[in-house]
């Protein structure tokens, strides 16, 4: 007689709470967007994550049990296009009146209800994929189902979700058009539609207009829905503002807001949803933002600059600001200020720009002597036709003066290297020049268009810089070459970034590589450490990498000693990296000798 015995799987003779942990790691698993150039709204948690408890749950009885024990599991709330649902209801199918739609609510209520005290992620995520880049607000109204979908749904799942706003801890709402933001907005603005607390658990809030077309615009569109003037975010707070005690913080633990192309009452905004920590010593204030994005506003609806200065005095512990495309105006008769907004906390700023004056004028408004990490991106539009030029704004960055931003910086003028360190040197205005940030460790750009000297200004200023990321951004890397410095040794050079760890690079194209490797030799027969971390993403749109391309074999990246290695020169000619070689440029062959 022949016994079959089953053996249990060993994952389920582990003990219930560890099981339990390994479906909250497989349901909560962090977000990673790799590298800040991919980084586009970045939301708190992954929409597909919502779907995961369900599934394990459908394994058998025993994982079901564990699920559903679980609160944690189903604490991520997702509504999108996929709960509205189309039905017909009339005989015409070619006739729009026979159809209507509703919200299917049945998972966002289960939910609900099996998440139990557990704090609440919601995403409400009303793109559509088959969005066409019109923005029907004006002809559209937020009534009509046909025309917009889903804006007459945010009314009906806030209301669902209001009953249980002390326990949110991030909400965050995703469109491509405003009509949605806008009903969201005024819904979470109306403070007699809660009772209670409010949402004292709130960490995050994230409202989104997914379209990066927006900031290019000088006016808002559309028209007839410009401005919500209210005091925003009142519902949160559980309380109408005038019941608030002067110095209470109505939302104790929010942390992170950002506005991607949504716009305010500005000055509401800092006085009521940030005007907790106005006018208070550092030393009191307990909590309040440390993360601030402000992105994608036409010059319109963008605030002013004392409404810009109130929002970041509101933030003095500030780590992180984003602002992309956004920012103060800069009207006529703004000067620089002497006594520049505090933020000594702030180790993060991230700045796109589409005006180079603008850039250097928000910067300069700004005292961040702590700042570790600097990501700037010239965000004119790709069918931009002039290129605008970054040298004044990278001047600033390395001397910290604005008189310096408007010296040429051509090859061919009295300006450069030479007469900046001699002005240093000579000046005693300029001996006290300081850059704005001398603690930057990261540094990333992206489509800097400049020529050489201001890069190599400000190389030479940021000496603790250890990881350099660069996007279509010519001439930066000849900044990290030797410099040969004035009244000195003639065997003495100075290297910029000596500590330097890392160099990543985007989009690059072929002769980057060869440009790398001249600038890393340079400054390793200078004394420099070697850079042991390089990583290249080259800009090969026909040719494959295994290919020849041009007169050298393109190889795969292989860590050698940390060091990537090349494809090898086929030619018996001579050093084809030394000036004059086979990598000739003139340009790059003038400006080396002339810092060398």
């Amino acid at each position: 007689m022949n016994y079959q015995i089953h053996h249990p799987c060993h994952i389920n003779v582990l003990p219930v709470e560890i099981l339990s942990y390994i479906f909250t790691l497989a349901t909560h698993d962090s977000l990673s967007t790799g590298n800040d150039y991919k980084r586009r709204y970045e939301v708190p948690f992954s929409s597909e994550s919502v779907t995961m408890p369900t599934v394990l749950a459908s394994v058998h009885r025993h994982w079901r049990n564990i699920a559903l024990s679980t609160s944690t599991l189903w604490s991520s709330l997702v509504m999108s296009l996929g709960q509205v649902v189309r039905v017909k209801v009339g005989p015409d199918a070619d006739d729009e009146r026979a159809y209507t739609t509703f919200l299917d609510v049945q998972r966002l209520a289960a939910h609900i209800a099996r998440s139990r005290n557990s704090s609440l992620d919601i995403l409400i995520d009303t793109r559509d994929p088959e969005w066409d880049f019109e923005d029907d607000g004006e002809e559209c109204s937020t009534h009509n189902a046909t025309c917009f979908p889903y804006a007459t749904f945010i009314p009906q799942i806030l209301d669902l979700l209001f009953p249980q706003m002390y326990r949110w801890r991030s909400l965050t709402i995703l469109s491509d058009t405003w009509a949605p933001l806008r009903v969201a907005l005024e819904r979470l603005s109306v403070p007699t539609l809660t009772k209670g607390p409010g949402a004292p658990r709130l960490e995050t809030l994230m409202l989104m207009q997914c379209n990066e077309f927006l900031g290019h615009l000088d006016t808002f569109s559309p028209r007839t829905q410009q401005m919500f003037d209210g005091i925003p975010f009142t519902a949160l707070m559980g309380a109408p503002h005038h019941d608030l005690p002067a110095q209470s913080h109505p939302l104790p633990k929010l942390r992170n807001i950002s506005l991607v192309g949504v716009h305010l009452n500005w000055t509401h905004f800092s006085h009521h949803t940030l005007g907790a920590a106005l006018n208070q010593p550092l030393s009191r204030v307990s909590s309040c933002i440390q993360s601030l994005e402000l992105s994608h506003h036409c010059r319109e609806v963008r605030p002013t600059f004392d409404e810009f200065t109130g929002i970041l005095k509101a933030c003095p512990l500030l780590r992180k600001l984003v602002i992309m495309v956004s920012g103060p105006r800069f009207d006529e008769g703004i000067q620089c200020s002497d006594f520049p907004v505090s933020l000594p906390l702030l180790e993060d700023i991230h700045l796109g720009y589409t005006d180079v004056e603008d850039a250097v004028m928000l910067l300069s408004h700004i005292h961040a002597p702590n700042l570790a990490m600097l990501y700037i991106e010239d965000a004119n539009h790709i069918a931009s036709p002039d290129d605008e030029d970054s040298g004044p704004l990278l001047t600033y960055l390395a001397t910290g003066l604005l008189d310096f931003c408007d010296v040429s910086t051509e090859l061919g003028s009295n300006h450069g290297p030479y007469s900046y360190y001699s002005a240093t040197s000579k000046d005693p205005v300029a001996r006290t020049i300081k850059p704005p940030f001398p603690q930057l460790e990261r540094l990333s750009f992206n489509s800097l268009i400049a020529c050489m000297i201001p890069f190599s200004l400000l190389m030479t200023a940021i000496p603790k810089l250890r990881h350099l990321s660069l996007c279509r951004t010519p001439n930066a890397l000849a900044a990290l070459l030797p410099i040969q410095m004035p009244f000195a040794d003639a065997c003495t050079r100075n290297i910029p970034c000596r500590g330097l760890e890392s160099i990543e690079i985007f989009c690059a194209e072929e002769q980057t590589k060869h440009v790398l490797d001249f600038v890393l030799r340079e400054r390793e027969q200078s004394g420099a450490p070697r850079v042991r971390n390089i990583d290249i993403h080259l800009e090969v749109c026909s040719a494959d990498v295994s290919e020849e391309i041009g007169e050298y074999q393109v190889v795969e990246d292989d860590a050698i000693g940390n060091q990537t290695r090349y494809g090898e020169w086929m030619t018996d000619e001579g050093d084809p990296f030394a000036p004059g070689g086979i990598f000739n440029d003139p340009d790059f062959d003038d400006a080396y000798y002339l810092l060398s």
